[in-house]
C-alpha cells in the first residue's frame, strides 16, 4: 500500500487501461453524443462516483472513492465539485523517520506533514479554468483563517487526480471515444485511445495530467469500456491497467446543480501556503508547472 501512497507526493496521475470485451456488433441506441447534448441546460447536471481499486498480493482492494457533481451550461460542463477520500490512515503512511542533522530533520517533518494530509478528504471545486482545493495534502500548511487554496492552473487536486481521467460527459471526449470504439453493442462500447488524443479534446483530462503533456506520455494508450442507460446517456465508464481499475458511475442526469466558488475571504494563494511550508523550495505540486 505504501508504494502507491508515496507516489502521490510527487505526482497524482494514474496510467490506466481495461481488459478486452468481446467484439460483436449490434444495433445501436440513439446517438450518445446527441443524447448527451440534450442534457445541457443551465442549472442542471449529473452526479458521479469513482471507485479506485488496486490489486496487490492476489487481492483487490478499494484504495479510495471520488464523489462529485458536474454542472452544465448550454454548451457543456461549466463546473465540477468533488471530494476524494482514500482508505488510508495516518498510521498507514509509515511516517516519523527523521534525519539526524537539523536541516534534514526539518525537511523530514515538512514531508511527513504533507504526506499525513493524504489521509484527509480532499475537496476540489472547478469553475471554468479556476480550481480551489480544501483539505487533503495541503491542509496542514494553510493559514489558520483560510480553508481553500486557489491553484495556479486547472487541476483535480492531489488525491483527486487519482480519480477518473476520462469524462464521458464532455461531448468532444465522448465523440473521440466512440470514434475509437472497436466494440459496439446495443448499449456498450469499448476501445483504445491515446493520451495525446484525449489531451487535445478534453479539459477534464488536461486537469488530471497537466496542461502540457509530456512527450513520453503522448503515445500511451488508455483502454476503456462504456455502458449507456436506456436514454443513451453514460451510465458507467471503466478504465484499468495491470493492478489498477477505476469505475465511474453516472447518476441523476438532469438534476439541479449549483456550484459556486468559495468565499473570497476563505481563499489562500500558493504564496500563503508556501509560507506555511516554511521552506525555500516550492511545495511539490504547487509550482503549477
Amino acid at each position: 500500500m505504501k508504494r502507491y501512497i508515496a507516489g502521490l507526493a510527487c505526482a497524482a496521475t494514474a496510467v490506466l487501461g481495461v481488459p478486452a470485451l468481446a467484439s460483436t456488433a449490434h444495433a445501436q441506441v440513439a446517438d450518445p453524443v446527441t443524447a448527451l447534448k440534450s442534457q445541457f441546460k443551465n442549472g442542471r447536471g449529473v452526479t458521479y462516483t469513482d471507485t479506485i481499486k488496486i490489486r496487490r498480493q492476489q487481492k483487490t482492494e478499494v484504495l479510495g472513492k471520488r464523489v462529485g457533481e458536474l454542472q452544465f451550461g448550454t454548451s457543456g460542463v461549466i463546473a465540477s465539485d468533488h471530494t476524494t477520500t482514500l482508505r488510508i490512515k495516518e498510521g498507514d503512511l509509515g511516517l516519523g523517520l527523521e534525519s539526524n542533522d537539523e536541516e534534514g530533520s526539518a525537511e523530514s517533518k515538512r514531508f511527513n506533514k504533507l504526506m499525513a494530509g493524504l489521509a484527509e478528504p480532499e475537496r476540489v471545486v472547478r469553475i471554468g479554468n479556476k480550481a480551489y482545493i480544501s483539505g487533503g495534502a495541503f491542509s496542514r500548511f494553510m493559514p489558520t483563517d483560510r480553508s481553500w487554496l486557489q491553484y495556479p492552473e486547472d487541476t483535480h487536486g492531489v488525491t483527486g487526480s487519482m480519480g477518473q481521467p476520462v469524462n464521458a460527459a464532455e461531448p468532444a471526449t465522448l465523440k473521440a471515444l466512440l470514434a475509437h470504439a472497436t466494440v459496439k453493442q446495443t448499449s456498450a462500447y469499448a476501445g483504445k485511445i491515446t493520451y495525446s488524443e484525449l489531451h487535445k479534446v478534453s479539459p477534464w483530462f488536461r486537469a488530471g495530467v497537466g496542461q502540457k503533456l509530456l512527450e513520453p506520455l503522448a503515445k500511451m494508450k488508455i483502454n476503456w469500456k462504456l455502458f449507456l442507460d436506456g436514454r443513451g446517456l453514460p451510465a458507467r465508464l471503466t478504465i484499468s491497467s495491470g493492478g489498477s481499475t477505476i469505475t465511474t458511475a453516472y447518476t441523476n442526469w438532469g438534476a439541479p446543480v449549483a456550484i459556486t466558488a468559495p468565499p473570497a475571504d476563505q481563499i489562500a494563494t500558493v504564496k500563503d501556503v508556501q509560507a506555511g511550508f516554511e521552506a525555500v523550495e516550492t511545495i511539490p505540486l504547487l509550482s503549477g508547472k
